[in-house]
């Protein structure tokens, strides 16, 4: 029969996805946490060997120094300086790529990926509160107030486009920026962003694959009697639970280039709204484990793949194990570290919802499935 061959379906497929947790490949999202790209070596030696060797392990060591600025919630974290067989122990594979020699020379560009496990056991014995979960990415909404006018996409917009002009940063939060074509204008005005209007955000969000939308309003100024430019800040990100709003200023010097004034203003907003992301997800040194059990509703084999393969990739989770698994539902056995709310929200960026209720939690999808 048709609900006997899906039952076996799902218990094969439980019996390969349940495989321990030392055996499992991570997924991307958690593999590109712990992966540090474009790490740029140039060393001279006596002979190209030994420059490259002396390269390789140069750019280990810069490479572990970005991966500590990623994770840590503190951005002045330092750790031990790690002797070379210690180094090699947290490093999974390195690609090389650009290589260049001569007789006493070597130039070359690595990715250096990182073995999760390792690093999370230097990073507790460091005494460093970090955090491992990517959040999905936060659509920057850029509104420029400036002598009387308020833009956002219809006229030119100078806080715009030193948005999109700038330097992505190795960071946990992606930050993306509306294009400003034909269909942003149609969707949401600069008015409409500065209130606040859920409706008309969630709908761009949900456009641009984002999590949820950040209203950034710059206030340009210019002091009459000093002549100093001014650009007042105030960023509301709007999230399902609440708002977040920050609010700062810069004041630069008679003559300053706004452009100069507003790129300050654009690497505040940056390491701010990484920073309260960090906050909330910050894993402290040596924290226990829990354990939750979630009954899993499922309506085909391809949605109970999918929810094993999304929680595979989240590092806070430590170990899964499946309970039972009938036609219409599986339970799982959940084990992670951190706060309940910072396994929800980890969930959340992978794009599934946990319920709790009286009764057992609840885990289901609330993306689409990939077929």
């Amino acid at each position: 029969m048709a609900g006997a061959g899906l039952i076996r379906l799902i218990v094969a497929a439980s019996l390969v996805l349940a495989a321990p947790a030392s055996a499992q490949v991570p997924a991307a999202g958690q593999d590109d946490v712990f992966t540090v790209t474009d790490v740029a070596v140039d060393v001279t030696d006596a002979t190209a060997t030994q420059a490259r060797e002396k390269a390789l392990l140069e750019g280990q060591r810069q490479a572990f120094q970005r991966l500590i600025q990623r994770l840590a919630t503190d951005a002045n974290a330092r750790v031990p300086r790690l002797d070379e067989a210690t180094l090699v122990t947290l490093v999974r594979s390195i690609d090389v790529t650009n290589e260049r020699t001569s007789a006493v020379r070597y130039l070359a560009s690595l990715t250096v990926r990182f073995n999760p496990a390792t690093v999370r056991d230097v990073l507790s014995s460091s005494g460093i509160a970090f955090t491992e979960i990517k959040a999905r990415p936060v659509l920057l909404v850029p509104v420029y107030v400036a002598g009387g006018s308020t833009v956002l996409f219809e006229d030119r917009n100078p806080w715009r486009e030193v948005w999109t002009q700038r330097r992505q940063r190795d960071t946990l939060m992606p930050i993306i920026v509306p294009l400003g074509d034909l269909r942003d204008i149609a969707d949401l005005d600069a008015r409409s962003a500065m209130a606040g209007d859920q409706a008309k955000l969630d709908a761009l969000s949900r456009r641009y694959n984002a999590a949820d939308a950040a209203v950034a309003v710059a206030n340009v100024s210019l002091d009459p009697l000093t002549s100093k430019p001014t650009v007042a800040l105030t960023v509301t990100r709007h999230t399902a639970v609440g708002d977040q709003t920050l609010v700062d200023s810069f004041t630069g010097e008679p003559g300053d280039r706004g452009e100069a004034l507003l790129a300050r203003a654009v690497d505040w907003v940056e390491r701010e709204l990484e920073r309260l992301w960090k906050d909330e997800n910050a894993i402290g040194p040596g924290q226990d484990e829990r354990r939750i059990t979630m009954s899993v509703p499922i309506s085909s084999l391809a949605e109970w793949t999918e929810i094993r393969r999304r929680l595979s990739g989240i590092g806070l989770v430590r170990k899964t194990d499946i309970l039972q698994v009938t036609r219409q539902e599986g339970r799982l056995g959940v084990t992670y570290v951190g706060e309940a709310g910072q396994l929800k929200s980890a969930l959340a960026q992978r794009e599934l919802e946990l319920v709790e209720g009286q009764g057992e939690a609840v885990l289901r999808l609330s993306g689409r499935v990939r077929r």
